[in-house]
This record gives structure tokens, C-alpha cells and sequence, in this order.
């Protein structure tokens, strides 16, 4: 099974490398290819990209308020 890491890139993991067959959010277990990621906020553990999508917005709402307030005021550079 290829688990496919959430990145700005893709990181290719077996099961194996990462010691999870199942998603720690719907434990639904992961699929020959599945995008997988983590919380930054807690150690829950990998989940599926919308699985992680869901626990954050319900479990970490005020969280992501701060941390987007806190980069809100930062100029991007003109490539971005």
C-alpha cells in the first residue's frame, strides 16, 4: 500500500514505514493510495487529507482563527 503524504510535494510512504493501516479519525482503513496527513495541533495521528480537513475545523476552529490572524499583516513577496 502507498500512502501519499499531504505536502507542497508528495512523499510516498508504505504502511510499513509509518506503522498505520487505519485512518485515526474515521478508522477506515487506508487504500492502496491514500493522501494521508497529520494535525499540526494534536497527536492524533495519520488521517485521510479529509478526514484531517474535518478534525481541524471541528476540533482546532480557534486555533487556525489565531494562526491565520497572526500571518494576515505579512507581505507576500511579489511571486506569490
Amino acid at each position: 500500500m502507498q500512502l501519499l503524504w499531504r505536502e507542497a510535494w508528495i512523499k510516498p510512504l508504505t504502511d510499513y514505514e509509518i506503522n498505520s493501516e487505519y485512518c485515526s479519525h474515521c478508522k477506515a482503513k487506508f487504500t492502496d493510495f491514500s493522501f494521508v496527513t497529520s494535525c499540526e495541533f494534536c497527536e492524533i495521528g495519520l488521517m485521510h487529507d479529509d478526514c484531517a480537513n474535518s478534525h481541524i475545523l471541528q476540533k482546532h476552529y480557534q486555533e487556525v482563527v489565531k494562526k491565520i490572524s497572526r500571518y494576515k499583516e505579512k507581505q507576500l513577496h511579489d511571486f506569490q
